[in-house]
């Protein structure tokens, strides 16, 4: 009787060091996000890109009667990144509607390039990446205000655990006009986490602290999420602001099989 109360305990044990196994072979490779900070990673040839983002104040205006504020971004990528590789965006900063805003529907945006390229890791990680951009390049509206941002960027990410199942990814970089409204230069930085379907990440750009959580929807691919807490050290004031995004990519070659 206590040999088999034994065995029972023994293979209750290994039973579930099976379905944890199971369960870890089952889950996807982590994918850390470093958000609200520039990234040393571009998009590779052929991949297009698209991001619509609402947030609860608008930095522009700074007026309490219109602090709702959206933007888009269009881009694609051309090149290697094993040699040289260029990221071209168009961003809408005003997507105004008659809910919010002006109703002036992409009156404002600008354009975006980024040159990228696969570096040596230098924390042993799995890939590495520097680039170098220009922020609001050209533009039109009141993008035209502001200075173009010129930018260089790191970026690693680093898979840990037994069975690689978590993902680190971290970031560093300047920038020319990236705070105080994005007008004066400061260094950047950020650290991602990424797990299965999910990341969070902190970063800063000089004083300013963000807090973001990204979810890769299972039931449409190459689809995120993310939610951003944007200056978490500056709370209750008009520096602090949420930001709600959503992405999506595809290959462009795939259109034509």
């Amino acid at each position: 009787m206590i040999l088999a109360l034994q065995y029972s305990s023994v293979a209750a044990d290994d039973f579930d060091a099976y379905k944890d196994l199971i369960n870890l072979l089952t889950i996807k490779d982590p994918r850390p996000v470093v958000a609200n900070v520039s990234s040393g990673f571009g998009a590779s040839s052929g991949i297009a890109y698209a991001a619509v983002s609402y947030s609860n104040f608008d930095t522009q205006t700074a007026r309490p009667d219109e602090d709702d504020d959206g933007s888009m971004i269009l881009g694609i990528g051309l090149g290697n990144p094993a040699d040289i590789a260029f990221d071209v965006a168009v961003g809408i900063t005003s997507v105004s509607t008659g809910l919010w805003g002006d109703g002036k529907f992409a009156d404002e945006g600008n354009l975006n390039l980024k040159i990228h390229r696969r570096a040596l890791p230098l924390a042993g990680g799995q890939a590495a990446s520097v680039s170098l951009g220009a922020s609001n390049l050209t533009g039109w509206g009141s993008t035209t205000e502001n200075p173009t941002n010129y930018y260089a960027a790191y970026s690693e990410n680093i898979n840990f655990g037994e069975f690689k199942q978590y993902g680190v990814g971290f970031t560093v970089g300047y920038g020319s006009a990236v705070s105080d409204m994005e007008t004066k230069s400061d260094p950047f930085w950020g650290v991602g986490l990424g797990y299965d379907d999910y990341s969070l990440s902190v970063s800063a750009v000089g004083e300013s602290a963000n807090l973001t959580f990204t979810w890769f929807p299972v039931f449409v691919e190459n689809t995120s999420v993310s939610y951003s807490n944007v200056g978490i050290l500056n709370a209750g004031t008009p520096n602090e602001r949420s930001i709600l995004s959503l992405s999506y990519s595809f290959n462009v070659s795939s259109l034509w099989k």
